[in-house]
């Protein structure tokens, strides 16, 4: 299934698509209330099994699999390139397991810490993560993406020896596997 391919943090784009089937068709594979993709689901069980390696990322991923609403991981098809987003109303998370980020430092992030990323997203309160959003920042484009790169994604790359980031940037490149830098 394409995801939203302009929208990379679920916006506007997603407000427009209130009233339209937001029901995912793909064929999924079931990890307690996370519905993968079938297409991603074996790099999806290497990634999480990777990203439970840090306490953070461990209960982010309990948290969402034991959820009363499903959140669908759809394999990131944008015509734009990859552009991993988590989309609130359709609580989907879009991503590209084998597109991995460069920053200015020199710093480098997996596909599997990407994942991290957005599952932040997903796990963060509705009205919480809306007021976030609200709030623009330079450098992180509003307070929630701050939020989630200095706290949960800084502590799982930290954990994992992944390179940290101190904005809302970075350069995507393709790589073998969703662990691979």
């Amino acid at each position: 299934m394409s995801t939203n391919p302009i929208s990379t943090n679920g916006n506007i784009y997603d407000q427009l698509m209130r009233g339209i089937d937001l029901v995912p068709q793909n064929d999924y594979v079931r990890h307690g209330s996370l519905l993968v993709e079938r297409s991603i689901d074996r790099e999806f069980v290497r990634a999480e099994k990777y990203l439970r390696g840090d306490s953070v990322m461990r209960a982010t991923f309990d948290h969402l699999e034991y959820a009363k609403r499903p959140t669908y991981i759809d394999k990131d098809e944008s015509a734009r390139g990859s552009i991993d987003y988590f989309s609130p109303v359709r609580n989907t998370i879009s991503w590209d397991p084998r597109v991995a980020h460069r920053f200015a430092d020199g710093g480098r992030q997996s596909p599997a810490l990407a994942l991290a990323h957005e599952a932040a997203h997903a796990d963060e309160g509705v009205d919480e993560r809306d007021r976030l959003f609200e709030k623009k920042l330079p450098l992180f484009d509003n307070a929630e993406e701050r939020r989630v790169i200095l706290g949960p994604e800084t502590h799982a790359a930290r954990t994992l020896g992944e390179g940290t980031r101190t904005a809302h940037d970075g350069q995507e490149y393709r790589v073998a596997t969703p662990t691979s830098r």
